[in-house]
Order: C-alpha cells, then sequence, then structure tokens
C-alpha cells in the first residue's frame, strides 16, 4: 500500500531541513573562521622559520669549519 504524506508531515519534515541546514550554514561559518586563522598562523610559523635558518646559517657561515655533524664528533669520554 502506498502511504499518503499529509501536509502537516510535509511541513514537519521541511521544517527539520530548514534546521539542519540552518546548523550546516553556521557550522561552516566557524570551519571559514578557523581555516581563516589558521592560514595567518601558519604564515607566522613560515616567517618565523625563515629567520631561524637565516640565523642558523649566518651562525654556521661565522663559525666555518669549527662546526661539525655529529657523525664527525668525537664521542664523550664516558662512552
Amino acid at each position: 500500500m502506498a502511504s499518503k504524506i499529509t501536509s502537516e508531515a510535509m511541513q514537519s519534515r521541511l521544517e527539520s531541513l530548514e534546521i539542519q541546514s540552518a546548523y550546516q550554514e553556521d557550522m561552516i561559518e566557524h570551519l571559514n573562521e578557523a581555516l581563516g586563522q589558521q592560514h595567518l598562523e601558519i604564515q607566522q610559523l613560515n616567517k618565523q622559520l625563515d629567520l631561524v635558518s637565516s640565523i642558523l646559517r649566518q651562525l654556521k657561515n661565522e663559525a666555518g669549519a669549527d662546526i661539525k655533524r655529529p657523525s664527525e664528533e668525537v664521542p664523550p669520554p664516558h662512552y
């Protein structure tokens, strides 16, 4: 048997879908805000990383041959 959908049931389903849509729109807005904030934080972190890398390169150039790789270092006497 085919069931008939009453206008009240249809109205109830429509209201439910509208509520879900409103929640989804709100969630999308919050996610977009979070994404924008994360993008700014990543840009700041990249700038800091560039600065630290530059400082390390400068220190390495100033130290010249005095800096050795860990594999080239002599182990401490207690080893």
